[in-house]
């Protein structure tokens, strides 16, 4: 897969789509009509102007789902994903060969009865749309586990991000209502 800016915000995943299953085996479903958060990058990546390549870590902390149906109300979600070989100029135009970013996602479902889900996570481009990115991935823990969750999200950069500095936070938010 290729990584962007998209790539960022899947960072936010970041809006997972999780299918839901039930004790006798038979999946239902959710839609969570609402996410939004902030995502850092550490190191910030290296401005359009800047050549240099660096290996970031996404970190997402405390984004908000909500909206949810089925049971499950809404979550908070955190998110932390390695970006390798990435600047500014990768991120809006990914080379061919650019390794995928993958990571690791915990969403705390509310009611809290309904405990929380590690989602092994890779973050993907959406073609021709450098601000948004998809999120696919497994349950591979908690509640769900064993479940698929994709998603799509926009992302915002700072003003000036990437061309008078490095980029070093995005917000983001769910593109479209995600089907769970």
């Amino acid at each position: 897969m290729r990584k962007s800016f998209v790539v960022l915000l899947g960072v936010a995943s970041l809006l997972p789509m999780v299918v839901m299953t039930s004790p006798a085996g038979a999946a239902t479903g959710t839609t969570c009509k609402t996410a939004s958060g902030t995502a850092t990058f550490s190191p910030a990546l290296p401005k359009l102007s800047n050549k240099t390549l660096v290996t970031s870590t996404i970190t997402v902390k405390n984004a908000k789902l909500g909206g949810c149906s089925n049971g499950v109300t809404s979550g908070t979600l955190s998110l932390t994903a390695k970006i390798i070989s990435a600047n500014c100029t990768t991120l809006a135009s990914p080379p061919a060969n650019a390794k995928p970013t993958v990571g690791t996602e915990k969403i705390t479902w509310a009611p809290t009865a309904k405990g929380t889900s590690t989602v092994a996570l890779t973050l993907g481009t959406v073609k021709g749309k450098p601000t948004e990115t998809t999120t696919n991935g497994t349950v591979s823990a908690g509640t769900f586990k064993g479940t698929k969750s994709s998603g799509t999200v926009v992302y915002t950069l700072p003003k000036g991000a990437c061309t008078a500095n490095a980029l070093t936070t995005v917000t983001f938010k769910q593109l479209t209502s995600l089907n769970i």
